[in-house]
């Protein structure tokens, strides 16, 4: 009988993974989707978001962070928050690859649930996968998205103007004069 009461737990486990694939829980927190995959253009920001939910009777302290090499093209807001008893925070995440980049890279999304009294940041987290494929821009409607948002496309514009405007100016004037 004992034996039988030791394999429950871990059914029951396997049941929850069964019927919820798509979430991750760990004590007092639980994230959805468990995965992520992200489509991205070099200097192009894509976004993707998680649902992070206290699981526990207790308000909770959370921090989402980035591991992995490629975590400086990685941005998450909010970094941190309070979530009371089964509440959510959704949390946004934005990949912006550099210009050099391009195949299949790998990081991971980590969420913690820390102890809302203890100084030493003790806690439980997820860790959440996420694969960044990034693949050449298709021309059609990413170069208006790369001309929105690229700090280089402006100051190509600025240069062109400094350099058109005052040429412009000049032919005016040796227009009236002549």
């Amino acid at each position: 009988m004992t034996k039988g009461l030791r394999v429950l737990p871990a059914l029951t486990m396997l049941l929850g993974w069964l019927l919820f694939p798509g979430v991750i829980l760990a004590s007092g927190i639980g994230v959805n989707p468990g995965s992520l995959d992200v489509e991205a253009y070099p200097l192009m920001k894509a976004q993707q978001s998680i649902a992070v939910t206290n699981t526990s009777s207790e308000e909770g302290y959370c921090q989402v962070y980035v591991e992995g090499e490629v975590r400086e093209w990685l941005s998450i807001s909010p970094e941190e928050f309070v979530l009371g008893p089964g509440d959510s925070q959704v949390v946004e995440i934005a990949v912006r690859p550099p210009l050099g980049a391009r195949g299949d890279y790998e990081a991971t999304i980590c969420a913690v649930s820390l102890a809302p009294v203890s100084e030493l940041k003790i806690g439980c987290g997820i860790k959440v996968p996420i694969h960044i494929a990034v693949g050449l821009a298709p021309p059609i409607g990413k170069i208006a998205e790369l001309a929105a948002g690229s700090p280089v496309v402006w100051l190509i514009t600025a240069i062109s103007l400094a350099i058109a405007v005052p040429l412009i100016v000049r032919r005016r004037r040796k227009h009236r004069e002549a």
